[in-house]
């Protein structure tokens, strides 16, 4: 317990730091503002991962086991759904609701993660290891999209979402066809192989996307624009983690 406490004290230092300077960068007369565009994307990415940890950390402090049943997951899930949509229809000039419902989409998807969050808990170096990995190709992606942007096209869009899409639903149909056992458990691999690669490649794509909104900015919409990226990093995150077990 006490090592989690300092975990959660070390989130909330990062927490206070990075919301200084989203006040200090990208947000002026309650608007967001353009200036530092890019920057300010990343700062809500941290900000997200950040606002995660710390309630995985207070429910993991406090003892809270949430172990909810497959309806319950797929109504949590569905809202979750239901949030993104809202986050990308609800105008940026709406700052203050725009952040609630963030926030609310947050917490959402810290309950869905938090049952894998606890199967690990006794293995911490594992999710230790897997951020690390995840870290490593989110910046060697990062770095590559920003010096051969023109490797990268917005043409691919179209595509990683019909890989997506293919993707969940063979993961689905494994699921109800296929009977526990290796070959079950082979194919998941597979299609975590699968899905950490369509998102590597997503990371290429939101990143190409994010230096043209950049340049073009007008009405800047930093929430919006970091949830492209943050979904990328989270979903490499969780399907490298999984292989671990």
């Amino acid at each position: 317990m006490n090592k989690v406490l300092l975990q959660l004290f070390g989130a909330l230092l990062i927490f206070v730091c990075v919301v200084f300077s989203i006040l200090n960068y990208s947000i002026k007369n309650r608007q967001f503002t353009c200036n530092k565009y890019i920057l300010n994307t990343y700062l809500y990415i941290i900000l997200t991962f950040n606002i995660m940890a710390i309630q995985l950390l207070l429910m993991e402090y406090n003892g809270v086991s949430f172990n909810p049943s497959l309806m319950l997951f797929i109504g949590i899930f569905i809202m979750s759904l239901v949030f993104i949509v809202l986050l990308h229809k609800i105008s940026p000039l709406n700052i203050v609701l725009k952040h609630f419902v963030w926030l609310i989409f947050i917490l959402l998807l810290g309950l869905i993660f938090y049952p894998m969050y606890t199967s690990f808990i006794d293995k911490k170096e594992m999710i230790l290891s897997a951020i690390l990995t995840t870290v490593l190709l989110f910046i060697g992606l990062s770095a590559l999209a920003y010096l051969k942007p023109e490797y990268i096209s917005l043409s691919w869009g179209p595509v990683l979402l019909l890989l997506l899409i293919g993707g969940i639903i063979m993961e689905l149909s494994l699921r109800f066809i296929m009977n526990k056992g290796n070959n079950r458990s082979k194919w998941f691999r597979v299609m975590s192989y699968f899905f950490i690669i369509v998102f590597m490649v997503f990371i290429l794509y939101d990143t190409k996307r994010l230096q043209i909104n950049a340049k073009n900015c007008v009405i800047a919409d930093y929430i919006k624009e970091s949830l492209g990226l943050f979904l990328d990093v989270f979903n490499i995150f969780v399907r490298i983690l999984s292989l671990g077990r």
